[in-house]
């Protein structure tokens, strides 16, 4: 078994029950790190700049979930060293507007990790890019997919990082 449900059951399931997902803040490297975003396809609001991420399959390790989806959305050449063995933040997105956190499709729970990226980058999947933002000059707020500006913001202090704001 591949891990992966027919479409109908996987409709009842999202319906049904939070998804456990990883999102990864991608960092350039530990001294005046820049972050990695990649820009995507939202399903509720266009295409948005958004951390890597998505669900955890079953018996799938967190960490080893973080790197399948670096591998996914950056290729085979990318490679990720998550900087702690426990998440940095815990993300609730909700399918209304009760939090800032929103995804329309699912309730789901994502544990968020920092992880230093390294190697070549090929955006594929989801991804139509990868770019790394200075934490002072990120996009506007509301370019941010699934409002996951308000995660960047619960990280920064952890991080020691200044966040703006308002780049185009």
């Amino acid at each position: 078994m591949s891990g992966w449900l027919d479409a109908g059951l996987w409709a009842t399931i999202q319906e049904s029950v939070p998804i456990a997902c990883v999102d990864l803040l991608a960092l350039s490297g530990t001294e005046h790190p820049k972050l990695g975003l990649i820009f995507r396809d939202t399903p509720h609001e266009g295409q948005r700049w958004c951390l890597i991420g998505g669900r955890i399959l079953r018996n799938e390790k967190a960490h080893d979930a973080v790197r399948r989806h670096v591998e996914e959305t950056l290729g085979p050449e990318a490679r990720c060293d998550i900087t702690g063995e426990q998440p940095l933040y815990v993300a609730e997105y909700f399918t209304d507007r009760r939090s800032p956190l929103v995804d329309p499709r699912q309730h789901a729970i994502a544990l968020t990790y920092a992880g230093i990226l390294s190697g070549d980058f090929a955006p594929s999947g989801e991804a139509h890019r990868f770019d790394w933002f200075s934490p002072s000059e990120l996009p506007a707020r509301d370019l941010f997919g699934f409002g996951q500006d308000a995660v960047l913001d619960a990280l920064a202090p952890s991080l020691g990082l200044e966040l703006g704001y308002g780049r185009a």
